[in-house]
């Protein structure tokens, strides 16, 4: 049964189109709250209106104008998340122009590509410095224009400052250009785990039919604050939290750095998250180093709440029965569970969780503990979402149920293929790319392997060229297990391979503040670079990620380890922006631990272990 909307919600027939979107939310409620945020100019936190959003909107309007930006032209935006990203977006718009998100952590060659590729014409960063970059690694010919926020601008360069551009046309008022809904709105580069990024063109209806489908899907919640710190340039971000909010009207607080996560969702009321499963992983992990340090008693404790916390909430479900402990539960969520949340959210009402799988462990801990975990799925190509569970219809093992106007089918190799409303128009400029993806009949194959169809809820298994098979003749997916991995207190990353070997190994990140004491407990040397490929140590994580896999069987169990106190980023080419790892770079950047790990290679083996992946 749906839910009764609220009468600040924007109808559907209200708007075809997302600038038309964004001008009906200001016509509804012009004076409510919109967005929030931090600014380090200031030093003070911000807040917008939306008839403020809108006056910020019609100056952008104004300066990109007058840079000749029209319709079907491309205009990239390189910002943190900020109500700025999301009002260059909507001017963009209501020029019939096209956007293009650049991630920040992103290369400067990287992004000079994708200015090249899409051709823009017009690049809105926020530092001076990093336009500088751009240019220096690529000259962009057809880049008219960059319009930063901070830097030194050196005159007669195509840098100019935005704010002085802003008020050179603070009193200009240039009419939308309007768009059609089938209309070219985006270009989503892909995060190029499989290789280089692609350009998934996304339309207006494209975009407005999922962010409706999401609004519909999702529980409605009074006086919504929703965060926004996944990078807006993720198609994910922008329809899930920033359109949809302007659906239902929900406040949205930016997070402008994810450093600045878990104090902006302490001091922040909270009541909807949008993120991927790390950031609640890394809950995960906090929890339990800080019950590590606590009295056995108060370990108890909690693990007792998160345990009737979960059988409250499959009663919820209506898949158990009640009994007579369920009494407890409002007890010891307001003593206990609300304590061990203090660090996420007491006022959050429930979370989403996309762009990956989210391991079991981890959403029961937060359904224990009395926040519903919303897993869903969907790819870029697919405007992006394509499901998601219900607030009273929420299995943790799936990815959720088909949004409407979703169908689906199984390919082979039980491969999911969709086809929705939402599915993109194709990748720019490259029609062999899109014929490889898009099928007759507007089918999109997602690469994904899918276990069955029960009344479309997507149960999935993994990528279909994510599977390792080794020379025993075994196969494993190495998500599962890496997820699994990643739990462990001491590990930060990990990338499983094996491919052509006779025994899965793991490729482990841990911190090194976390690895010290342990390898002084192994007695080893931490500054001795040799200690990290002791057999101690290595033997000492084959034990704890055995306990971890306990469940798993035999050939996927962790055979060999090699240690790494190295961070991997975006900066070092290790993680995609949408935090995914990229595993082909993994294998080369460690190929000589890889190659001690398994011993001298025998002829006719394959050198890169993971070359039968698609992640990067």
């Amino acid at each position: 049964m749906t839910a009764p909307r609220p009468d600040a919600w924007v109808a559907r027939a209200a708007a075809d189109t997302l600038c038309g979107l964004f001008a009906a939310r200001v016509e509804r409620t012009p004076e409510a709250l919109a967005y929030r945020f931090y600014s380090p100019r200031r030093h003070a936190w911000v807040e917008l209106s939306w008839a403020d959003a809108a006056e910020r909107v019609r100056a952008w309007r104004a300066v990109l104008a007058a840079e000749g930006v029209g319709p079907g032209d491309r205009v990239a935006i390189m910002l943190r998340n900020s109500p700025e990203w999301v009002c260059v977006d909507q001017a963009i718009l209501s020029l019939g122009a096209v956007t293009v998100g650049l991630f920040c952590a992103d290369t400067p060659p990287s992004n000079a590509r994708t200015i090249v590729d899409s051709g823009a014409s017009v690049l809105v960063a926020v530092k001076a410095r990093w336009a500088d970059r751009i240019l220096a690694k690529h000259s962009c010919p057809e880049l008219r224009r960059a319009i930063v926020f901070s830097g030194e601008v050196v005159a007669g360069s195509r840098v100019r400052s935005a704010d002085a551009l802003l008020a050179e046309r603070s009193r200009d008022a240039v009419a939308p250009a309007g768009a059609e809904p089938d209309a070219l709105a985006s270009l989503v580069y892909t995060s190029g785990s499989s290789g280089r990024s692609r350009g998934a063109m996304l339309s207006h209806a494209n975009l407005l039919y999922n962010a409706y489908a999401c609004a519909d899907a999702l529980p409605v919640v009074e006086d919504e604050h929703s965060l926004s710190y996944v990078p807006l340039p993720h198609c994910y971000e922008r329809v899930v939290n920033a359109y949809r909010g302007m659906i239902t009207g929900a406040t949205i607080t930016f997070c402008r750095h994810p450093r600045f996560l878990g104090l902006t969702l302490a001091r922040t009321p909270v009541t909807t998250l949008v993120g991927v499963p790390r950031v609640y992983e890394r809950f995960y992990v906090e929890l339990n180093r800080w019950l590590k340090r606590r009295p056995r008693s108060i370990q108890r404790l909690v693990a007792f709440t998160i345990k009737l916390g979960e059988s409250v909430f499959e009663r919820q479900q209506g898949r158990t029965r009640r009994h007579l402990r369920h009494l407890l539960w409002p007890i010891l969520r307001r003593l206990v569970a609300r304590r061990c949340l203090r660090l996420f959210g007491t006022d959050m009402q429930y979370a989403i969780s996309g762009a990956a799988a989210l391991p079991y462990p981890v959403a029961r801990t937060l359904v224990g503990l009395g926040v519903p975990v919303l897993q869903g799925y969907g790819l870029t190509e697919a405007g992006p979402v394509v499901s998601v569970n219900r607030i009273d219809d929420n299995e943790l093992d799936s990815v959720g149920i088909v949004l409407d106007g979703v169908e689906t089918k199984v390919g082979p190799d039980n491969e999911l293929l969709i086809r929705s409303p939402g599915v993109m128009h194709g990748y720019w400029d490259d029609e062999k790319a899109t014929r490889a993806t898009l099928s007759a009949g507007g089918w999109l194959h997602t690469g994904d392997k899918v276990s069955r169809l029960d009344k479309k809820r997507l149960y999935l298994t993994g990528r279909m060229k994510e599977v390792i098979v080794m020379t025993t003749g075994e196969k494993a997916s190495p998500e599962p297990i890496e997820d699994a991995l990643c739990l462990d207190d001491l590990v930060e990353r990990a990338v499983v391979v094996g491919e052509a070997r006779p025994v899965l190994a793991a490729i482990v990140s841990c911190p090194a503040d976390r690895l010290v004491p342990v390898m002084k407990r192994l007695s080893l040397d931490p500054n001795l670079p040799a200690s990290l490929a002791s057999n101690r140590l290595e033997n000492f994580f084959i034990e704890r990620f055995a306990r971890l896999l306990a469940s798993y069987p035999a050939h996927a169990q962790i055979r060999r380890v090699a240690i790494t106190t190295d961070r991997w980023s975006q900066g070092n080419g290790l993680l995609t922006p949408t935090d995914k790892i990229r595993r082909r770079r993994v294998a080369r950047c460690y190929a000589r631990d890889i190659t001690r790990l398994y011993g001298r290679r025998a002829p006719g083996e394959k050198a890169d272990v993971s070359q039968n992946t698609n992640q990067g």
